[in-house]
């Protein structure tokens, strides 16, 4: 393929719907391009595939991963080929990396070292994450000494990942008429020294490895009242805290629930909950192949802000890093746009990676 041929895979997968949990059909496109292959066994489980080279071995392999599916689309957001670039939904998050992985694939670069996993689900709750169900299927699938995920980079290696959690605080009242409000308890007014906590709060920014990833505690959601002329009796917070990978994510959490603990008050039956959270991920700069990655694409790194799959494949024990085509500011945006040379600069990168460095890798932990 050369360079307008990625582009134009990229643009057929960008055609494709693939929202979450409704993946069936780029599945089914993506099996039926790589099935030309018999160097790979491909493996489909659900809406998830990975294609396996003969003779793969864990401990030297390297995992190249993405995720075929989508946010939901925006009105009248239709794909298109402007000069050299492509514009639509799931250009940058993540088709073009997708495109870039099944290049990489069908060239058989890196031969028996590196094995590719496509996965459903990733834009929704972990629960129903493709990698889950790959797991569950057969765990051998996922092991590796080093993988990388095309999450959109902008042509920077960006490790590791942040943590993050959502709260649920419920902040207590007493209900009266609004003509009467001395006799109630103003659950909003009450949830003044919280909002104001928060507002007030300083991201705090955490060096790892020279990558400076940067925390953030903030309210995401409010919801409080039930008619225009009733004292509110209850308030509930969604608040979420994006924290680094500097040691313990329990501890984290731990110190972000007593705080806000400390802005509400027991009497009244107000209560913090931990609702849901995901681990974070260190750079991990050391590991062979995001060493000699960081090398071929010229020493751009940063730490990742936001959470990826590299923090799932942490928790097994294998280093991962993020580095794939597009600008991750415009991912789930209307705006999405990745160009030729973005592509074109993912995919020669990857390959002299896998072709020339993969023997030998071994997994720092």
């Amino acid at each position: 393929m050369e360079s307008r041929d990625l582009l134009d895979l990229a643009y057929e997968l960008v055609c494709i719907d693939s929202l979450s949990r409704n993946e069936r059909e780029i599945a089914d496109f993506i099996e039926g391009r790589l099935r030309v292959s018999d160097f790979y066994d491909l493996v489909r489980i659900g809406n998830n595939i990975v294609a396996t080279p003969s003779g793969y071995m864990d401990d030297q392999g390297i995992i190249i991963a993405g995720h075929i599916d989508t946010v939901p689309p925006s009105p009248n957001l239709k794909p298109k080929i402007v000069a050299d670039s492509l514009c639509g939904l799931g250009a940058v998050d993540m088709k073009g990396g997708i495109a870039v992985m099944m290049k990489l694939l069908l060239s058989q670069i890196g031969g028996k070292y590196v094995r590719y996993v496509f996965y459903a689900s990733e834009e929704i709750s972990r629960s129903f994450s493709g990698l889950l169900e790959i797991e569950a299927f057969n765990r051998g699938l996922l092991r590796a000494s080093g993988a990388v995920l095309m999450e959109p980079t902008g042509g920077y290696i960006e490790a590791g990942c942040q943590g993050t959690a959502k709260f649920k605080v419920t902040i207590a009242g007493e209900r009266a008429h609004s003509a009467r409000p001395w006799m109630g308890v103003n659950a909003i007014h009450r949830s003044y020294a919280l909002l104001g906590a928060l507002d007030s709060n300083v991201s705090k920014a955490v060096s790892i490895d020279s990558c400076d990833f940067k925390e953030s505690l903030l309210a995401t959601s409010i919801n409080g009242g039930i008619a225009g002329n009733v004292v509110p009796d209850r308030v509930e917070i969604g608040v979420n805290y994006r924290f680094a990978p500097a040691g313990n994510d329990s501890q984290s959490l731990l110190e972000i629930e007593e705080f806000l603990t400390s802005k509400i008050s027991s009497d009244y039956g107000d209560k913090v909950e931990l609702v849901d959270w995901a681990p974070s991920a260190p750079p991990n700069l050391g590991n062979s192949l995001i060493s000699s990655l960081s090398d071929v694409a010229g020493g751009k790194v940063r730490a990742k802000l936001g959470w990826t799959d590299v923090a799932f494949f942490w928790e097994r024990q294998v280093s991962a890093c993020n580095f794939g085509p597009g600008d991750p500011t415009l991912a789930h945006t209307d705006q999405e746009i990745v160009s030729i040379q973005e592509l074109d600069f993912c995919y020669l990168t990857l390959s002299q990676v896998i072709g020339s460095q993969v023997i030998g890798l071994r997994s720092e932990k």
